[in-house]
């Protein structure tokens, strides 16, 4: 069984790291916490929240549901950073946390309310949950408190967490602007996610905001899923021989164009630069480095527990809240 000293090794930091990283406390600096994430997940290490709570006699309980889990794959680790955040934010805080997932025939067969009481859960933070999912506006009107994230939810016991999207695709396409791209391409994940409506907003409006027309026609959906952008590729590349630059709103979609596009002879970034979004560990180790947008997925879902707990203890409506983002330059956009 893999402990926490395994994790210290992996990571080759203390064990004192490795803990105060998992338990969500500030004073971990950025690289160590990517570090100690990283191994963790590599060695497919999650701390036994049921036992800690157990141990301290915690009664209180809040949900992370994940909703349509059979759709992830699980390869850019997302999941696994949101779980962290859940448990870093429930045991610095002293709940108890519970995991389940919902597909969507199992949304339909019971409801949002039904679940919750059924299971005895005081609270919620839901993941992955798309517009045309049941649960979407089930909660908005629920006595429970339920926070959302990536998601524009607000009502008395609704709120949600999300990354300032618009105008991190905005700076994302800018950045390619300021490259000297002209003819810039998107592909985006689907249209039932609040995040992909923003991304695709914030693409145009710099395109816009530069005085490039938006084409509607060189952007693409892929439902974020690798191998559909994998397959996607080679008929969009062949279809807009003039692009010089994508912006795709995964890094996973976007490790996967690279892919197809090494195997197709077009090189990057000497042919075409990629921009992509997530920033997530994979990123750093393609080649060439792919250049993204950095979010905070453990900050989102530590921010999320934290506003069930605050509509929990103080009576109060829910809120959304806005997360910063980063733009990373790596090796895969050049000048143009």
């Amino acid at each position: 069984m893999v402990s926490i000293k395994d994790v210290a090794k992996r990571a080759n930091v203390s064990i004192s790291a490795v803990s105060k990283t998992l338990n969500g406390y500030t004073d971990v600096s950025e690289a160590t916490r990517r570090k100690v994430m990283q191994a963790a997940q590599e060695l497919n290490y999650f701390p036994n929240m049921l036992a800690k709570n157990l141990k301290h006699k915690v009664t209180k309980t809040i949900a992370l549901i994940i909703s349509n889990f059979e759709q992830t794959n699980g390869k850019d680790g997302v999941l696994f950073q949101i779980m962290s955040g859940i448990y870093g934010a429930a045991n610095h805080y002293q709940y108890e946390v519970v995991i389940y997932t919902r597909s969507l025939s199992e949304q339909q067969d019971k409801s949002y309310w039904q679940f919750c009481k059924e299971h005895k859960i005081a609270g919620v933070v839901i993941s992955g949950l798309r517009t045309t999912d049941p649960y979407f506006q089930e909660l908005v009107n629920s006595d429970i408190p339920c926070v959302v994230i990536d998601a524009e939810i607000v009502g008395p016991h609704a709120g949600s967490v999300i990354t300032d999207n618009v105008n991190a695709a905005k700076e994302a396409v800018k950045y390619l602007i300021s490259k000297g791209h002209r003819r810039i391409g998107m592909m985006n994940g689907h249209k039932f996610a609040t995040v992909s409506i923003q991304r695709q907003q914030g693409y145009r409006e710099a395109l816009e905001s530069a005085g490039i027309e938006y084409d509607p026609k060189i952007v693409i959906e892929a439902d974020y899923v690798e191998e559909l952008a994998y397959e996607a590729t080679e008929e969009y590349l062949k279809a807009n021989p003039n692009l010089t630059a994508v912006f795709i709103a995964s890094d996973l979609m976007a490790i996967a164009f690279m892919s197809r596009c090494r195997e197709l002879g077009v090189r990057i970034p000497e042919d075409l630069s990629v921009m992509g979004f997530d920033d997530i560990i994979l990123s750093s180790y393609t080649t060439p480095r792919l250049s993204t947008v950095r979010q905070d997925f453990y900050g989102s879902a530590y921010s999320a527990f934290e506003q069930v707990i605050y509509m929990l203890e103080k009576n109060a409506p829910g809120y959304q809240k806005i997360l910063p983002f980063e733009v990373v330059d790596r090796e895969s956009v050049k000048v143009q």
